[in-house]
């Protein structure tokens, strides 16, 4: 995704340098706690490094400076926090989804299985002791995602609303976190995919990012509305294409697998219109794989050919343009300059035209 346009360079290297430094910092003061402690941040800072865009700090930005914000020095921190909790986020869905990659690397529980494999011969153990060093790395990025707000430097009632916003994406992120786990095995139909999408994916990844800007800058009540609108019907559309990816998705461009969706059993949109569109026949193939954790490689092809011949890959494709156009509708009715609409529009682009 491109933010040249939306956040400018100068304000690209403000969030790179001071995320770089954060880590920097926090390493230095962990390994005066324990070298061990100290390998867990740095194992936490190269993941960091290994990938992601910066897309949630970007968009703070990118909002601040559109409803008016100039102080772009004092925001980028709180910017930054929005890439911690994202962080945090990531390592927890990891665990979640027993993934050990991401970015084509190793995961911070993907690192400790390797880390402990001298030490802890039994697999589940070592499975349990590697995810239990995830859990706090990922708990850390969420304190130190609100320590980058209070540290910052703008006033104590912009802090107070930037951290309201993060408790508000998190408290929602965290709902949606629930259903989508329990949409593996609680009866089909009985969890809204489109609500988990909504609360997982766009409160914290949209909606969050773009009130945080735009409350900095001090955009009024009814443009915030308009805004959290926008969030959300953009969300839901980045969230379907990310489905989308998770099952049809190139993992060298990706960065995460394009089976582990197949073979948790995750009750997307995508498998939802599935589900609603097979034959009996269809059926018995499908349920006799999908969710199955030790699924062959021509196993998650059938389900992969099951969704494409339902016509639910398209069913999902039509969904993200209508979201799209509802993003649009938004949009239009906010008030911002020709520049900065159309970095908004940029924005939309880019969260739905990756690489599949």
């Amino acid at each position: 995704m491109s933010t040249e346009t939306a956040t400018g360079n100068a304000a690209k290297q403000l969030i790179d340098q001071t995320l770089v430094d954060f880590f920097d910092t926090s390493i230095q003061h962990a390994h005066r706690i324990d070298s061990n402690y100290g390998t867990l941040w740095q194992n936490l800072a190269d993941l960091h490094k290994s990938g992601g865009k910066r897309i949630r700090p970007k968009i703070v930005l990118m909002a601040y400076k559109a409803f008016g914000g100039t102080d772009v020095a004092a925001t980028v921190p709180i910017a930054c926090a929005q890439e911690l909790l994202h962080l945090s986020m990531l390592i927890h869905d990891d665990i979640i989804d027993r993934d050990t990659t991401r970015y084509g690397v190793d995961n911070i529980s993907g690192r400790y299985e390797k880390l402990y494999a001298p030490y802890v011969h039994d697999t589940h153990d070592r499975t349990h002791y590697a995810n239990s060093a995830a859990i706090m790395a990922g708990d850390l990025m969420i304190a130190a995602a609100h320590s980058l707000i209070t540290e910052s430097a703008v006033d104590n009632s912009q802090k107070i609303a930037a951290l309201k916003i993060m408790y508000r994406s998190m408290f929602d992120v965290a709902g949606g976190e629930l259903l989508d786990t329990e949409s593996s095995f609680r009866p089909i139909g009985s969890i809204d995919s489109l609500k988990i999408t909504h609360f997982k994916t766009a409160s914290y990844s949209f909606v969050g990012p773009l009130l945080t800007g735009a409350s900095l800058a001090g955009a009024d009540n009814q443009q915030q509305s308009i805004l959290r609108d926008f969030g959300i019907h953009l969300g839901i559309a980045y969230q379907l294409t990310d489905d989308l990816l998770g099952v049809f998705g190139d993992e060298s461009k990706t960065g995460k697998s394009c089976t582990s969706d197949i073979r948790e059993g995750k009750r997307t949109y995508l498998i939802d219109k599935t589900i609603e569109h097979l034959s009996d026949d269809q059926a018995v193939v499908f349920h006799s794989t999908f969710g199955t954790h030790d699924a062959n490689a021509s196993d998650v092809e059938n389900i992969r050919q099951l969704i494409i011949s339902t016509g639910a890959k398209a069913a999902t494709e039509h969904a993200i343009n209508s979201y799209v156009d509802q993003a649009k509708q938004s949009l239009q009715s906010l008030s911002l300059d020709a520049s900065s609409h159309a970095q908004f529009e940029e924005l939309m682009y880019a969260a739905t035209k990756r690489n599949q």
